[in-house]
Formats: C-alpha cells, structure tokens, sequence
C-alpha cells in the first residue's frame, strides 16, 4: 500500500522542533499527530481483504494512495494481528484498562487484551514521543472493526458474505432488468420502402434471356 507515511514520519523528526505549546496540547490529552497538529476530523477505520490477507487502517480511507496513521493486518484465520504506525520507535498502546508496550510490526494474538478492548470500545490510544494519538471509530468504522476481527479470527471475508453476494445478485437483477426496459421502449428499425423509378435487381438464379 502506497501510503503517505513518510510524510507523517518526517512529522515525527520535526516535532522535536515544534514550539512548546503544541506538546503542551498533546499532554493535556487532545489527540495530535506526530506534526502537532490536531488529528483529522474525518479519519475512521477502515477494513480491506487484499492479496490473501486483510488489513484495517485508520486514515483517509483510501487504500491505495492515502494516508494511515496506524495499521492492523493479519492473515484470515491466523488469530494473529501485527500491528505497525509507521515509526521505528515502541509505542504505549491503551484501550479501556488494558495497556502496554509493542515494538513496531509487532505480531500478538488476537484476543490481546488491548485489542479485545479496541474490539468493545471502538478507541485506542496510542502513545509516542512527540504524539498522543486517539483513534476513535465512528459508527461505519466500528463495522469496520467487526469484520477485520471475524476475518483474523473466522476467515470471513465481508465481500463473501451471503448478505454481500444477495446485494450483489439484487444489483445484477436490476441492471437486467433496466436493460430489457430500454430494449422493450426502443423502436423497431423500418425499411425505407423501394424507389418504384428504380428496376429491382434479378435474382442470382433468374434465367438468362
């Protein structure tokens, strides 16, 4: 995935750099990223099954060219989850009263408790040297969240599901269905009748005179 994270880790070496009240509005808790700037309003999470594997970001929402600021990934049933931010530094992980430390690209189960607790909650905070980073599902990416834990977990891929392959159909059948609606509105194509000044052709098989 061609993400923008270089430009959130140089943000990183440049925090260094940030006047003092930008830190001071990460202590007080606001979430920020790693530029001190305050965490974009619109990012959400944000599941895609890619390649034989499935990943859940927090960003944009755009896969291929976008910006994520933390990623989940993890092979379908694997009951496995490696997690990455972009960084080469550890980062302190919370959701609800679990904590800890992980190194960067660090693999843990599934039912970690700090993911167990991003699973109910919905929210993880994650803690760097020159950030604080609060990442907060809204509604679509708590679904979003379900389905990347059912596929780490169950080897579901939401694009397979029998709700997904009925809409599907349903939109298959409709297009169809608008198809035969034009053809049955379209005009048959007329004949221009023939020029009575104008001799018809012999037929190939008339006898010659």
């Amino acid at each position: 995935m061609n993400r923008t994270l270089s430009i959130v880790t140089l943000a990183l070496a440049l925090a260094a750099c940030q006047p003092s009240g930008q830190g001071d509005a990460a202590s007080a808790g606001q979430a920020t990223l790693p530029s001190g700037d305050a965490m974009p309003a619109a990012y959400d999470w944000h599941f895609v099954a890619h390649g034989g594997s499935g990943e859940l970001d927090f960003g944009d929402g755009d896969w291929a060219e976008g910006v994520s600021v933390f990623t989940l990934s993890c092979l379908p049933e694997s009951k496995t989850v490696q997690i990455t931010w972009g960084y080469e530094e550890d980062a302190v992980l919370t959701s609800g009263t679990a904590t800890g430390t992980f190194h960067p690209g660090s693999s843990v189960p599934s039912n970690h408790p700090v993911l167990t607790a991003l699973k109910d909650s919905g929210a993880i905070d994650v803690g760097l040297s020159g950030a604080d980073m609060r990442l907060v599902a809204k509604a679509a990416g708590e679904a979003e969240i379900t389905a990347f834990f059912d596929y780490c977990d169950k080897g579901i891929d939401p694009a397979y599901t029998a709700e997904a392959i009925a809409a599907a159909e349903a939109e298959l059948a409709a297009a169809e269905a608008a198809q035969g609606a034009a053809a049955a509105v379209t005009p048959p194509a007329v004949e221009a009748p023939a020029d009575p000044a104008v001799p018809a052709a012999p037929a190939a098989d008339a006898p010659k005179p």
